[in-house]
């Protein structure tokens, strides 16, 4: 077995790299670090590189997973090494492991999130809207927009702080395959909600990534 997975954060300006330039720089960077790294076949090869859950752009995160294929000569530690001297400062490699479960398996994310007002908000009026039977919002889809409920999505809320205009929430929403809802599609429902348009400021930073396994419920590893 030659496929490693990489766990690994994107912090500080790292938030503004796509996932198509994500893809670019691991591709680099493995290359300047002259990792036997495999390729596919065909007339056009390319390394064999997948993420799992690729982030939003603007969102950071403790918790992103890549796994890449090597040849067996190369080690764990010779990867991870050689990988955070020729990544971004803002991209660190964290653990390297064998792969355990499937993307396909993965159900949520947790988001911790920073939040700034223009006015005051009571912490009241934010856990109303989480209350909530039904929050319609459109999402995005392959065959264009559809309304749903964002109750569907949402599998846990706290609002974990308010301080005057400050607000900070923990929240775990429905993620991978269909079921994938973003954290700015709630928040712009949320800042209608408390009536403004946008917040003044909002920092979303991922930190856990929930999959199933049988009947339970499991970090993603």
């Amino acid at each position: 077995m030659s496929k490693w997975r990489l766990k690994f954060s994107k912090k500080g300006m790292g938030k503004y790299i796509s996932h198509l330039d994500l893809l670019r720089t691991f591709t680099r960077a493995i290359h300047r670090a002259n990792l036997p790294v495999r390729y596919s076949q065909g007339f056009n090869p390319h390394q064999l590189i997948t993420f799992s859950l690729p982030l939003a752009l603007g969102v950071t995160s403790e918790t992103e997973f890549v796994d890449i294929d090597f040849e067996e000569t190369a080690s764990p530690r010779e990867i991870g090494e050689a990988l955070n001297k020729t990544l971004p400062p803002d991209i660190r490699i964290l653990r390297i492991s064998r792969p355990e479960l499937s993307a396909n398996d993965i159900v949520s994310a947790r988001y911790e999130i920073d939040l700034s007002t223009s006015t005051t908000v009571e912490k009241a009026t934010l856990e109303a809207f989480f209350a909530q039977e039904n929050i319609p919002a459109l999402k995005k889809t392959k065959k264009g927009e559809k309304e749903v409920n964002l109750r569907d999505f949402i599998v846990e809320c706290e609002v974990s702080e308010v301080c005057g205009n400050k607000v900070k929430l923990n929240i775990v929403l429905s993620a991978g395959g269909s079921a994938n809802i973003k954290p700015d599609i709630v928040l712009g429902k949320l800042a209608l909600y408390l009536g403004f348009e946008e917040f003044e400021e909002m920092n979303i930073h991922r930190t856990e990534i929930f999959c199933s396994s049988g009947k339970e419920i499991k970090n993603f590893c």
